[in-house]
């Protein structure tokens, strides 16, 4: 059973009917080139923000398979909600539950995106009913701070003149790449290579020296 919530401002909403797929892509940024008297070549960069997309059912009745907290919504709301999110341009967290049949937890999703775009289809022969195409984008954050030089008293000083915006946001999950180690992922991630010790016990690993290609690291709060 997955449910997938979005949440903004302290606010959030449980979309009614899980979709059938997540679609997560990545995409390199890397960028091509011509070299004299080699040809066409490319400088690889950091990888590129992940697109998040997926198809939603909104229903027109409360069916034995809609998902609900509290009350049912009809689709209207969430239509709305959507177009907040949008006008907003604010970025909003896209928090996904997994567990199997069985009750057997899988790890739990929570990523920062934008509300990139979203396409409302309405088909006939269900009547009340939307289909809704999202698309979404990870949501990073910038620090830019500005400042100029003031003269006071036949001396110059530098005073901060911009708006200071929060900077890059720690990711909460992070899957284990071939040659990784928990101090190169701490060294990258978290700017401190010391702070391997805190990765290993927010996920209850005895030995650091040990750990698997694939594996999903939790390292936000």
């Amino acid at each position: 059973m997955y449910r997938f919530y979005l949440k903004q401002n302290e606010e959030q909403i449980l979309l009614p009917v899980a979709p059938a797929e997540l679609i997560t892509q990545v995409k390199g940024e890397s960028k091509k080139v011509e070299l004299v008297d080699v040809g066409e070549g490319s400088i690889l960069k950091e990888i590129g923000l992940r697109r998040i997309s997926f198809k939603i059912l909104l229903p027109a009745v409360q069916y034995s398979f809609v998902q609900t907290e509290g009350a049912f919504q009809k689709p209207i709301f969430f239509l709305n909600q959507f177009r907040q999110y949008k006008m907003s341009k604010k970025p909003v967290s896209l928090i996904v539950f997994r567990k199997l049949a069985d009750g057997t937890e899988l790890f739990s999703g929570n990523m920062e995106v934008s509300f990139e775009e979203y396409t409302v289809v309405e088909k006939g022969g269900e009547q009340g009913d939307f289909w809704v195409e999202i698309q979404l984008k990870e949501y990073r954050k910038i620090t830019a701070t500005t400042y100029c030089l003031k003269q006071q008293q036949n001396q110059m000083t530098l005073e901060e003149t911009g708006v200071k915006r929060e900077g890059r946001q720690i990711p909460n999950t992070y899957t284990v790449k071939k040659g990784d180690s928990l101090w190169k992922i701490a060294k990258t991630m978290l700017q401190d290579g010391s702070r391997y010790k805190e990765i290993a016990q927010k996920n209850g690993i005895t030995n650091p020296n040990k750990i698997q290609v694939g594996q999903i690291l939790y390292l936000g709060e």
